[in-house]
């Protein structure tokens, strides 16, 4: 007996090391859509499930939307489904046509696009190129890359001269000669926040609000798989401006603080930072299904999405008990982590020269125990004013804790002592 359950152990053992036994998911070969969606600010990459029939898109800009044949599968681990892309992608070229109730809306070819951000990705402002003229933005996107590589390298080479001169120079002088005078170079060329994407081939969807059916036809045939129904959106939500507090111990997870009703919380002796952003509000349920389809939203729950910071604003802050009012203007800070191996870190005025990591305004909440709470308004140019409250914390009194806990026992002791006596 101990013989056959020492070789179930070894047979089990082996079969779980084997690589062929290994979590293998099931994959199939259907048409999902990989698409380049408009949220308003920027571009989301994203793709639908095959078995997602509706997609939701935002109505003011194009958005890319291309069908492929792939091989898909589920995931239970994050309970999601995913694609090979890398295995198969197959781009199903024909003709999109899109119809309401029935009605001939459009039709659209494949064709190709690019990505264009004049300002950089991180700063939206993006915009959608199609055919021929994507083509050439991007080729001339890719010339002035390499002009500024060439002329980069030409300015690189000007100051190693005007280095190996002034020390030429100054060799010269230490020996006796004269003093001679150097040329300083040009400044380098400024790179260029420009970027425009490599071309890719969609289906230009930009569509007024409302429901239609969409479907890929070639040589006049719908291609089975590619029935989708487009929800379109009638704008990128209501823009505004939110505020955030950064606590000075963990500055890297600002805690939001979008509605008028949030309240501030701090203890006495801290210091904690006010931001102000430019935000996007949605309706939870449509900017989830917009920019991650297999995620579920909360439908009516107010949504705030981010957008930039705001570079520029006046606060004004008064504290309980104290009659003067606190006014300040946004500072530009720089984190820097401590040395040794502690994770501390320290935040300080950002120089001239360096890229701030925060533009915050600095609250220090006092120890004077009579105050309890502060009024912070926020004022940021075409945004109105911010108003949030502010509740000091202050640690309880040990006696007197201990008194109010002790409270009921001693009540308890009493009425027990008057009924013996009655």
């Amino acid at each position: 007996m101990k013989r056959m359950l020492a070789r179930l152990v070894l047979i089990g053992a082996t079969l779980a090391a084997s690589p062929g036994h290994a979590l293998e998911p099931e994959r199939r070969e259907v048409i999902v859509t990989h698409n380049r969606v408009w949220d308003g600010d920027k571009y989301h990459e994203n793709f639908v499930p095959s078995d997602q029939g509706e997609m939701l898109l935002l109505a003011g800009q194009d958005n890319a939307v291309s069908f492929v044949r792939t091989q898909e599968y589920y995931w239970p681990l994050s309970r999601q489904k995913y694609v090979a892309f890398e295995r198969q992608r197959v781009e199903i070229d024909g003709v999109l046509r899109v119809t309401r109730d029935g009605a001939l809306v459009v039709e659209v070819a494949l064709a190709p696009f690019v990505i264009v951000y004049p300002e950089g990705a991180v700063n939206g402002n993006a915009h959608l190129v199609w055919g021929e003229a994507a083509l050439e933005e991007f080729e001339q996107y890719r010339q002035a890359e390499r002009d500024f590589v060439i002329a980069f390298t030409a300015s690189q080479r000007e100051q190693t001269r005007y280095n190996q001169a002034l020390l030429k120079a100054g060799a010269a002088r230490v020996a006796g000669g004269d003093i001679q005078k150097v040329e300083a170079p040009p400044p380098p060329p400024e790179p260029s926040l420009k970027l425009v994407t490599e071309p890719r081939r969609a289906y230009r969807i930009a569509l007024q609000p409302g429901r239609y059916e969409a479907v890929v036809l070639q040589g006049g045939e719908e291609i089975p798989g590619t029935e989708r129904t487009l929800r379109i959106l009638a704008d990128g939500g209501r823009n505004g401006v939110v505020a955030g507090i950064v606590p000075e111990e963990r500055w890297t997870r600002p805690l939001p603080a979008n509605s008028a009703t949030d309240r501030i919380y701090t203890v006495p002796g801290t210091v904690f930072y006010a931001t102000l952003a430019e935000a996007s509000r949605f309706d939870e349920a449509d900017y989830v299904a917009l920019t991650r389809p297999q995620a579920e939203g909360v439908a009516g729950r107010d949504m705030w999405v981010k957008r930039r910071q705001v570079e520029s604003a006046e606060m004004a802050l008064e504290w309980t008990g104290q009659s003067a009012v606190v006014e300040s203007t946004m500072d530009a800070l720089k984190v820097e982590q401590t040395q040794g191996s502690e994770f501390g870190y320290v935040v300080r005025t950002a120089s001239e020269s360096e890229t701030p990591d925060l533009r915050a305004f600095e609250v220090r909440v006092p120890e004077n125990t009579e105050v309890t709470r502060a009024t912070v308004v926020l004022t940021a140019e075409g945004a109105g004013a911010i108003r949030r409250h502010v509740v000091v914390v202050h640690p309880r009194n040990g006696v007197q804790s201990w008194g109010l806990a002790l409270a009921p026992f001693v009540f308890g002791l009493m009425l027990i002592w008057r009924r013996r006596r009655t």
